[in-house]
């Protein structure tokens, strides 16, 4: 099972405005809105511009740890599972952004 830090998610979602945690009890859901392609790759608009994506992690928290039950990205009405390897990179970037 895939788990991240608690208390990583809590410290990005309040510095960086594409993360946004939604808790109930001890479910946790982080939703990702990743920029645009546009965006990404231009310096002025980086944090300014974001998609119809969204990256959607649900997780329930043990302590300092969520462990992860469920993860796809939505775009629309199109909705994917992320692959164990598309999971292990978001987990990477938590760890690297915190």
């Amino acid at each position: 099972m895939v788990s991240v830090s608690y208390s990583k998610l809590k410290r990005i979602a309040g510095r960086h405005p594409a993360y946004r945690i939604i808790e109930n009890g001890d479910n946790v859901e982080v939703l990702f809105y990743p920029p645009t392609e546009e965006s990404a790759s231009s310096t002025s608009e980086f944090e300014s511009s974001y998609g119809d994506v969204v990256i959607r992690i649900v997780g329930l928290r043990r302590g300092d740890s969520v462990e992860i039950i469920d993860a796809f990205v939505e775009s629309g009405n199109v909705k994917r599972r992320l692959s164990s390897d598309e999971l292990s990179f978001w987990v990477n970037e938590v760890e690297w952004l915190a």
